[in-house]
C-alpha cells in the first residue's frame, strides 16, 4: 500500500491529516471573507501543530481581518522570537502595531527589517509611512526614496517645505497591544546546525512569504478590520484566481504542492501615506517627553536589541564596547579589559581606543546605538563555540569564556579574532544582513575579509589573496573543514 507524505517529513499521520485538512479549508474560507469560519478552522489547526509557522501566519492574518489586534500581536511575536532575523516577520508585526496607532513600537519592527535586510524595500516603505504619520518628514522621505517611492519622496519634499495637511479623523478606540516579547534567543542548535540557529540559511525571500490584508480603499486608508477582502497571491493575481487554486486543493492535495499555495501571510498596506498632522501644530512637553522615552532593559528582560539600539541590563559583570553609549543608569563602573591567551589574560588591550572592551560591574542599564550602517544581533551560544572577528564582538555575558587569537597573512591585515564559548548571549556588530554559508571538506568557501563575521565547526582558517582576475581586490579568508561560515551581506 502507497504512503503519502507531508511536506517531506515521512508518511501522514492522522494529526497531520486533520491538521492539513483545517489548515487549507481556513485558507479557503479566509479568501471567501468568511473570516470567524475561517478562525475556527485555523484554530483548530494551530491547537493540532502550534509550532507550524504557515498555521500561525494564517491564524494571525485572520485575527487581523476580524480586528483582533491584541491576538494577532501575539502571534506575530511569538514567531519573531522564534525567528529574529526574519525580515518579513518583522514588517509583519510592525504593520500590526501600525494598524494600532503605535507607531514607536512600528517604526522598531520596520527599522528593525531594513538593518536585518536592507533591499526590503516594502520595509522601508511602511516605515516611511509611520515616520510621516509621526510627522518626521525628513527621515520619512528618505526611507521613500530607498523604497523607490518617488512620488511620496515629492510629498514629504512638500511636506517639509511647509505645505499643511488636514489631520486625519480620530479612529476609534482599538485594544492596546500587547507588551513586545523579549526576543529570546532559538535553543542551542544541534551539532553543525549553528546556521538554523541564528535562522540565516532560512529566511524566505519577501515576494515568495505574501498574503495581502486588503487593497487599497482610497489614499491612506487602512483596511478595516472584519472586510471580506480576497487573499492575494503572492505574485499579486486576483483573489478569483486564488479562490481556484484553493478551490483545486479541495481533494486530496498532492503533498509536494501543499506548501506552495499558501506559503505567504505578510501583511500588507497601501502605498500612500495617511493625511498628515499640520506643521505648525507643536505637542505639549509633558505630553512628548513620555512618548520619547528610550525602552530599557530589565531584571525580566535583560537584553533589548532593536536594529541599531541595544539596551543591557547588567547585574554583576557584562564585557562590552562603549563606542555608541548614549546613557548608561544605576551605580555602574567600567575597567578595561585586557586579551587573553591560553586562558591568561595578556598586558595588550582588547580593542583600540573608543571601541575597546571594558568590564561592567554592578547594577544598573547601559544604552548604545550602533555605528551608521551597522546593526546589532544577539543569540545565545548555547554549549557551542564560536570564531568570529574581533571587530563583529560587540558585548558578552561574563559567563561566556573568551580567548583572543590571530590568523598571520602574507599581505596585510591579520585576522584578529575572537573564540567565544560556553553558555551565555552575545551581541554581535554587523554591516547589513547576516547570513551564513556551508563548509564541506569537498568545498571550501572563501570569503572577503570585510564581508566575514566568523565561523562555527570544524574549520581551518587561511588569509589568501584576492588576485584573481574580475575579483574585488583586497585578501580573503579561505574556510575548508566542516561547519558554517558566517557572513555580512554589504549594504547597498
Amino acid at each position: 500500500m502507497a504512503t503519502t507524505r507531508v511536506m517531506g517529513r515521512g508518511p501522514k499521520s492522522p494529526v497531520d491529516e486533520e491538521f492539513l485538512k483545517q489548515l487549507y479549508q481556513g485558507g479557503e474560507l479566509l479568501a471567501q471573507g468568511r473570516l470567524d469560519d475561517a478562525r475556527r478552522l485555523l484554530e483548530r489547526a494551530h491547537q493540532l501543530q502550534p509550532r507550524n509557522e504557515k498555521g500561525r501566519n494564517m491564524l494571525g492574518l485572520a485575527y487581523f481581518k476580524l480586528g483582533h489586534f491584541d491576538r494577532a500581536a501575539e502571534i506575530y511575536e511569538a514567531l519573531v522570537r522564534d525567528n529574529p532575523v526574519d525580515a518579513t516577520l518583522r514588517v509583519n508585526l510592525g504593520l500590526v502595531y501600525l494598524k494600532t496607532n503605535a507607531l514607536q513600537r512600528a517604526m522598531r519592527e520596520f527599522a528593525t527589517a531594513t538593518d536585518l535586510q536592507p533591499d526590503h524595500k516594502k520595509a522601508h516603505n511602511y516605515l516611511g509611512l509611520a515616520l510621516a504619520q509621526a510627522g518626521e518628514y525628513g527621515r520619512a522621505r528618505q526611507h521613500f526614496l530607498v523604497a523607490g517611492s518617488e512620488a511620496m519622496a515629492q510629498k514629504m519634499a512638500r511636506a517639509i517645505a511647509g505645505d499643511s495637511f488636514a489631520r486625519p479623523p480620530a479612529r476609534a478606540a482599538t485594544p492596546a497591544p500587547v507588551p513586545v516579547p523579549a526576543v529570546r534567543p532559538a535553543p542551542p542548535p544541534s551539532e553543525g546546525q549553528w546556521g538554523a540557529q541564528f535562522g540565516l540559511d532560512e529566511v524566505p525571500p519577501p515576494s515568495d512569504d505574501e498574503l495581502r490584508f486588503a487593497e487599497d480603499e482610497g489614499p491612506g486608508a487602512l483596511p478595516p478590520s472584519g472586510s471580506g477582502d480576497g487573499v492575494l497571491a503572492p505574485d499579486g493575481t486576483s483573489g478569483d484566481e486564488t479562490r481556484e487554486t484553493l478551490e483545486a486543493l479541495d481533494s486530496p492535495p498532492d503533498d509536494e504542492r501543499l506548501p506552495e499555495s499558501l506559503e505567504g501571510a505578510t501583511p500588507e498596506l497601501p502605498t500612500q501615506t495617511p493625511s498628515f498632522p499640520s506643521t505648525e501644530e507643536v505637542p505639549l512637553l509633558a505630553e512628548l517627553t513620555p512618548a520619547l522615552v528610550l525602552e530599557g532593559a530589565s531584571p525580566a528582560r535583560r537584553l533589548r536589541v532593536g536594529g541599531g539600539s541595544l539596551s543591557v541590563y547588567v547585574e554583576g559583570e557584562l564585557l562590552t564596547r562603549l563606542e555608541g553609549l548614549v546613557a548608561f543608569s544605576g551605580q555602574l563602573e567600567f575597567e578595561p579589559e585586557r586579551k587573553r591567551f591560553r586562558g591568561r589574560a595578556t598586558d595588550e588591550p582588547f580593542g583600540q581606543g573608543p571601541a575597546r572592551f571594558t568590564r561592567a560591574s554592578g547594577r544598573g542599564v547601559l544604552f548604545l546605538e550602533a555605528a551608521e550602517g551597522h546593526s546589532f544581533l544577539a543569540t545565545d551560544l548555547g554549549d557551542e563555540g564560536v570564531y568570529a572577528r574581533e571587530e563583529c564582538v560587540f558585548a558578552f555575558e561574563e559567563a561566556v569564556a573568551f580567548e583572543n587569537g590571530k590568523v598571520p597573512s602574507d599581505v596585510p591585515p591579520d585576522l584578529d579574532l575572537v573564540y567565544l564559548r560556553g553558555q551565555g548571549r552575545v551581541v554581535l556588530r554587523v554591516r547589513g544582513a547576516l547570513r551564513s554559508v556551508g563548509i564541506t571538506a569537498e568545498a571550501p568557501v572563501t570569503v572577503p575579509m570585510s564581508h566575514l563575521v566568523g565561523w562555527q565547526g570544524s574549520v581551518t582558517p587561511r588569509v589568501v589573496p584576492l588576485s584573481q582576475e574580475n575579483l574585488p581586490p583586497g585578501v580573503g579568508v579561505e574556510l575548508s573543514g566542516e561547519g558554517f561560515a558566517l557572513i555580512s551581506l554589504p549594504l547597498r
